[in-house]
């Protein structure tokens, strides 16, 4: 039986011109990956907010050009740890935005951080972009830790454990299960550092328990954790009515991204099933109906 979870709308937020400001904000923000390579962290809450708007305007993700916003960002986001995590100076190719730029390799600022970094990897896996996010994966929690830190920016514990899961997920290490099981325990509100109660449990854990029961192929499981994260997802966004005009609330990423591994799962595994469908989880994206249109 599948699960439906309805979205809220989010389309009055959307300006008239949104699809011909989309093409001149990419155009944009991905030349700075070159001609500033050091601030290429500026480009990604535009490009981001690309990819809201553009959701809010096409929930379907049913137009090419809202598939463009969804992989420029993606790309930007990777350039960043690419030009961030690289030896200073390296010679650098990547493809952003239809074209190949070559910029150098800046080494790590505070924006190689654990934020940045979940981000990325959420939506690499969204894209299917397995190559990049492999490569997001092998990026050292400690090197995070030290540049997302470095100018006075603090994590909770439960985050860098939370980024060793998937790691370990991706690259099949050891330690999957305790790192994924610190993460949840530490992100409960009595044991954070800081964090608004309301927040931790209705968008930072659902995520983390979509996952745990998608590591452990139980698809029923998954299927309710999902269905329930991405509740809390839409109760948390309509509470209120300032939350219900935040462009923010038109998709969970992280749940997005676990149920499109779920997807892939299904298709590998017989036994394994996806049956929660929502506004919330582009249909196009979740079946990677877009994937091959163009090269990432």
């Amino acid at each position: 039986m599948t699960l439906y979870i309805p979205s809220h709308d989010l389309s009055h937020r959307v300006e008239p011109n949104h699809w011909e400001s989309s093409e001149n904000n990419r155009n944009e923000w991905s030349s700075i990956l070159e001609s500033n390579p050091e601030s290429v962290d500026l480009a990604l809450g535009s490009l981001h907010m690309d990819v809201m708007f553009s959701t809010a305007a096409d929930p379907g993700v049913e137009r090419l050009e809202s598939w463009q916003a969804w992989t420029t960002d993606m790309q930007m986001y990777h350039a960043l740890f690419a030009v961030e995590t690289n030896p200073p100076g390296a010679d650098l190719e990547l493809m952003v935005h239809h074209k190949i730029r070559r910029p150098k390799a800046t080494g790590p600022s505070y924006a190689a951080s654990a934020s940045n970094w979940t981000t990325a990897f959420f939506l690499a896996v969204i894209c299917r972009d397995q190559k990049r996010y492999r490569e997001l994966c092998e990026i050292s929690v400690d090197l995070l830790r030290e540049a997302g830190e470095s100018e006075g920016a603090q994590y909770n514990p439960f985050t860098y454990h939370w980024i060793s899961a998937l790691q370990a997920f991706v690259l099949n290490r050891p330690g999957l299960g305790e790192e994924l099981l610190a993460a949840m325990e530490l992100s409960t509100p009595d044991r954070v550092d800081f964090g608004d109660t309301e927040l931790l449990d209705k968008l930072v854990f659902p995520p983390m328990n979509a996952f745990l029961r998608l590591v452990e192929r139980d698809s029923d499981k998954f299927n309710e954790a999902l269905a329930q994260g991405v509740a809390l997802h839409a109760d948390y966004y309509t509470a209120n009515e300032s939350r219900a005009n935040d462009i923010e609330g038109v998709v969970p990423l992280g749940l997005l991204a676990m149920a499109c591994l779920a997807y892939d799962t299904a298709e590998s595994d017989p036994d394994f099933h996806l049956d929660v469908e929502s506004g919330y989880l582009p249909k196009r994206l979740v079946e990677r109906n877009w994937y091959g249109e163009f090269p990432i």
